[in-house]
Formats: structure tokens, C-alpha cells, sequence
């Protein structure tokens, strides 16, 4: 329906166009009529073709009376010709100025329609084509989609890094705590060493004691008695001090074995 009426529109606004330059070509064949009857006046005037001023009015009585003409010249019409002249002059203007406003408002309302018809029908045509072209692959921003996966790309690989960092750092703590680990041994281990050379300058002390105490045969019997409670003490002591670094032994070793299973599922 839009197509044809984009067609019939200029066929209307050609018609249109017609009655307004018939309308303009009334008023410019008035005006120069008036100018017409001006010159032949003057002319007149000047050749001396009337008489006197009666013929003179006779003469301008019989044209006709203008929408140019002065108020002077109107109002000297009307009280020497008589108002019937001047009232259908007056009437036939003011119809033709009726006739050309008219036409002018005539215009000027197609004129508008045309033209809210052509952006409605344009409208309507873009809207068409926007709906079946929504889902073109056109519509996409090539550049922008590009650049999206090379941003992602940067990120995933930012992010590979960061854990590839991570692992390396903890693969290296592990190291570091079971290099620790055996430098703590290692200094139990000379602890231990320490307490056994102890406890052996202890029993050769009191073996001299027992030794310097077996000359007193007055004393015998309390230094059996003696003999005996610290070997007692001394056995307990020693029972207690090996079970104590048994029981540390094994804790280190399973620690020790822990962390060379740890160290060796980080290497995996």
C-alpha cells in the first residue's frame, strides 16, 4: 500500500502545484493590469488625449479596481463611480484571496501528508529490513570478537603461569622443610651421641667408686646395698631413656617417609 501511494504521490503534488501557480497567475495578470491601466493614463495624461478631468474619470471608471491600488485612489473610486463597483471589486479580490489561501492550506496540508506518508513508509521499510536482517553474521563486530579471544587467550595463559608459579614455590618449600627436617635429625642424632657418652663416663665413675669402695670390707655390705639400688636406678634410667628414643626414632622415620612421599607426588 506504501508503494503505491510513494507513486500516486507525485502525479497529486504536480496537480497540486498546477492550481497554485493557476492561483499566482491570477493575482500577476490583476497586477499588471492595474499597471496597465496606470501607463495608459499617464500616457494619456501626457498627450492630451482627454479633455477635460470629466472624461478622464469617465475613463477610470471603467477599470477595474486592484489590491495594489492606494487608499487614496480606492476611496476617491468609491465616492465618483458609486459603491457598486468598488463592493464587486472588493468581492471578487477577497474571493480570489479566499480561493488562493485555500489552495495555498491545500497544499501545505498534502504537502505534509506526503511527507509523514514517506517517513512512515520509510519507517516501516527500515523496520522490515531490521528484523530480517537481526540475525545476518554481518552484524557482527569481527575486530571486537577478535580481540575478546585474545583476551581470553592472555588470561588463560596469565592464569597457567600463576599455577605453574604456584606449584614450583611449593615444590620448593618441600624441599626446604626436608632439608630442615634432616639437619634437626642430624642434631638429635649428636644429642643422643652425647647422652651416650655421658652415661658411660657416669658408669665408669661409679664402677671406680664401687672398685675404691670394695677395699673397705667394713663397708661391704653397704656398698653392695648401694651397688645394687644404683644399678637399679641406673637401669630404669637407661630402660626410660631407650624407650624414650625408640619412640623418637620411630616419629622422625615416619615423618621422614611422609615427606618423601610428599616430595615425591609434587614431583610426579
Amino acid at each position: 500500500m506504501a508503494f503505491w501511494e510513494e507513486h500516486d504521490m507525485p502525479a497529486k503534488q504536480e496537480e497540486l502545484e498546477e492550481r497554485f501557480v493557476q492561483a499566482m497567475r491570477f493575482d500577476e495578470d490583476d497586477e499588471q493590469r492595474d499597471e496597465g491601466y496606470g501607463n495608459e493614463e499617464s500616457y494619456a495624461r501626457s498627450e492630451g488625449l482627454y479633455e477635460d478631468d470629466d472624461e478622464m474619470l469617465q475613463h477610470q471608471s471603467r477599470r477595474p479596481f486592484s489590491r495594489s491600488s492606494s487608499s487614496s485612489s480606492r476611496s476617491t473610486a468609491s465616492f465618483d463611480d458609486g459603491p457598486m463597483l468598488y463592493s464587486d471589486s472588493a468581492a471578487i479580490q477577497s474571493k480570489k484571496y479566499m480561493e488562493r489561501d485555500q489552495v495555498k492550506l491545500a497544499l501545505e496540508q498534502e504537502e505534509r501528508t506526503r511527507r509523514l506518508n514517506k517517513i512512515r513508509a520509510r519507517r516501516q521499510h527500515l523496520e522490515k529490513w531490521t528484523q530480517r536482517m537481526a540475525r545476518s553474521p554481518f552484524h557482527v563486530n569481527l575486530v571486537a570478537d577478535n580481540e575478546r579471544l585474545d583476551e581470553e587467550h592472555r588470561l588463560r595463559m596469565m592464569e597457567c603461569a600463576r599455577r605453574e608459579r604456584e606449584l614450583e614455590r611449593r615444590s620448593k618449600e618441600a624441599k626446604s622443610e626436608v632439608i630442615l627436617k634432616a639437619l634437626t635429625e642430624t642434631s638429635d642424632l649428636e644429642l643422643l651421641r652425647r647422652e651416650k657418652r655421658a652415661i658411660i663416663d657416669e658408669e665408669k665413675r661409679l664402677k671406680a667408686l664401687l672398685d675404691l669402695e670394695k677395699t673397705n670390707s667394713h663397708r661391704k655390705t653397704d656398698l653392695l646395698a648401694a651397688r645394687n639400688a644404683e644399678k637399679r636406678r641406673r637401669l630404669e634410667k637407661e630402660e626410660y631413656r631407650r624407650r624414650q628414643r625408640q619412640q623418637e626414632v620411630q616419629e622422625r622415620e615416619q615423618r621422614y617417609r611422609q615427606l618423601l612421599k610428599e616430595k615425591l607426588a609434587l614431583e610426579d
